[in-house]
């Protein structure tokens, strides 16, 4: 019993010993080895803002658009508030679970903004989910009570440049229809409009307008600019242009129509090719308009391959006048044009700069 006593003893002495060594070997490293201000430098320099958000993310941004109106307040109730839009069109919205931010509270005849996800077609606000209900922001001209105001039988001359936000309800080479954060389809011609949409001419893709003229006119109004994210941003800018970087194919062509999810073109041969456009870019700076000779950048395509098969990627107009596009590479595409080395640029046919060759 005595011997097993010194062993057990003996036994606790190492353990402990060995604990007392292992003390320095952990802090060691701490102070030598991996400095605290290389964690922070590498997560800036790893993780850019330029990387976020993907294509999906966006697309996901645009489809599910926060939308701001503002209206004047004709009643209110615990969970519900109608109010007066600048058109006179009285709506109501369920506030269950909003955020309600108004200083003085609700009250009957002030003005506030509404911001919601969703849709309002009309007068039905059921698909419209309210976030947040605040003060009418500085500067912003009041809602006034007053009849319901009409389509003018007469554009007005004087209405000047505006522009608006809205979900693209459908599109042809005639006009745009973008059903507003009010509830009203608006229609707009998109001849010469600069147009940066980059999750396409889809339904439901939610995009800023600008235009010049009366959009409660009996006209079109002449949309300037048409775009769904920071026309300055990196991300409208994802065209390479029709660089010999061996991984596109480039399909030229007059443009014949355009509808939501497709383009339809004549080759110069006289070849007319319909494409599934639905996930293309888009980024045209002569407008959506008929006889425009537009660039078509898809995937690699191999020789023989049906040029109407190939997964679009983006699409954009050329001008062989100017010789720039709407993408970073139309100087490469106007030099191949006056070198001779890409003859399919100037007959529409399919081109795949990789190997200098037509497909």
């Amino acid at each position: 019993m005595k011997r097993f006593s010194l062993f057990f003893a003996a036994m606790l002495a190492a353990f402990a010993l060995t604990g007392c060594k292992s003390t320095p070997k952990e802090t060691e490293p701490v102070t030598t080895e991996a400095p605290v201000t290389e964690a922070p430098t590498e997560k800036v320099t790893e993780a850019p803002v330029t990387e976020a958000p993907t294509e999906a993310q966006t697309e996901e941004d645009s489809m599910n658009k926060t939308r701001s109106l503002k209206g004047l307040v004709k009643a209110s109730g615990q969970n519900s508030l109608t109010i007066q839009t600048e058109r006179g069109k009285e709506l109501t919205f369920d506030t269950t679970g909003a955020d309600i931010q108004i200083a003085n509270g609700i009250q009957v005849g002030n003005n506030v903004t509404i911001l919601y996800k969703g849709k309002i077609q009309d007068t039905d606000t059921s698909a419209a989910k309210v976030l947040m209900i605040v003060d009418l922001a500085a500067g912003e001209t009041p809602v006034t009570e007053g009849e319901p105001m009409t389509e003018a039988e007469e554009a007005d001359p004087n209405a000047g440049a505006g522009s608006m936000g809205g979900s693209i309800v459908d599109v042809n080479m005639d006009r745009l229809v973008v059903l507003s954060d009010d509830g009203d389809s608006y229609y707009f011609s998109m001849y010469g409009a600069d147009t940066k949409l980059v999750n396409g001419l889809k339904e439901d893709n939610y995009v800023t307008v600008e235009y010049d003229g009366d959009i409660y006119g009996p006209d079109l109004v002449v949309a300037t600019a048409v775009y769904d994210t920071d026309p300055s941003s990196d991300q409208v800018a994802r065209i390479s242009g029709p660089t010999p970087d061996g991984e596109h194919t480039y399909i030229n062509g007059v443009l014949d129509d355009c509808t939501l999810g497709t383009v339809t073109i004549t080759t110069d041969e006289g070849e007319q090719l319909t494409f599934n456009v639905a996930d293309a870019t888009f980024a045209y700076t002569n407008g959506i308009s008929n006889g425009n000779y537009i660039t078509l950048e898809c995937e690699l395509m191999e020789d023989g391959a049906d040029p109407t098969q190939a997964k679009v990627l983006a699409v954009y107009d050329y001008s062989e006048t100017t010789g720039t596009t709407a993408g970073a590479g139309a100087e490469v595409q106007q030099e191949a044009v006056d070198d001779g080395a890409a003859d399919a640029s100037s007959d529409g046919e399919v081109i795949d700069n990789s190997q200098d060759a037509v497909a």
